[in-house]
């Protein structure tokens, strides 16, 4: 059995939890201004704020938020940090999640009115890890629960067409507050990212914890 690496992993939920936290603390007086600086916005961009690539996504909107991408970056994350390596695998995490937020921002310069919102998030990042990992595991079957109640196997590439067609289906036809948009671009940067690897597998998922390595995993550079 692998021992799955976890640092860097570890490190994201940290950081996106201590930042959740650290705005509930703020008076409710500087928290418009606090979202107005690190929430990512067209006007944010114009105004040479480029860093609210990067500090969007630690920031959620809410302890549902926050808690759902925490347990699917805490699912994702082990696997593709193991696969890629810790300084990989962050690329991969960031980039994405910058890419993610730039499409967001070319929705807005468009259609002001449908995609102006600030968008805040890790959510573009761990679409990143998903185009990954099921790119690199194409084949391999993955568990999901439906609704965290209703349990179904199948391919991963096939979980990823399956979430791409409600992305593109929640890009056309927006529901509710969610930055379809950003979700796009996290899984286009994370299917660019790979296939400019030329990743290969090194576990075999599909059982209670990956297993058999392939290869040995690569080292953290």
């Amino acid at each position: 059995m692998v021992r799955l690496s976890r640092e860097v992993t570890y490190g994201l939920l940290v950081l996106n939890f201590a930042a959740f936290l650290y705005e509930q603390f703020l008076p409710p007086w500087a928290r418009i201004p606090f979202n107005s600086r690190y929430a990512l916005s067209l006007a944010g961009i114009q105004g040479g704020s480029w860093w609210q690539f990067l500090t969007y996504q630690f920031l959620h909107g809410n302890w549902v938020h926050l808690i759902l991408n925490l347990l699917f970056l805490d699912s994702l994350g082990p696997v593709l940090e193991t696969t890629l390596g810790a300084r990989k695998y962050l690329a991969l995490y960031l980039v994405s999640g910058a890419l993610g937020g730039l499409v967001h921002l070319v929705g807005a310069a468009m259609s002001p009115t449908q995609f102006g919102h600030s968008v805040v998030g890790a959510s573009a990042g761990l679409c990143g890890l998903l185009a990954a990992l099921a790119t690199i595991y194409s084949e391999d079957r993955l568990r999901v629960m439906i609704l965290f109640v209703f349990p179904l196997t199948l391919k991963a590439k096939y979980l990823l067409l399956i979430f791409g067609v409600v992305t593109l289906a929640g890009t056309i036809v927006p529901l509710g507050n969610v930055s379809h948009l950003a979700h796009l671009g996290g899984l286009v940067g994370g299917l660019w990212f790979v296939t400019l690897l030329k990743t290969e597998p090194v576990l075999q998922l599909g059982e209670e914890e990956p297993t058999r390595p392939v290869a040995e995993p690569p080292s953290t550079g």
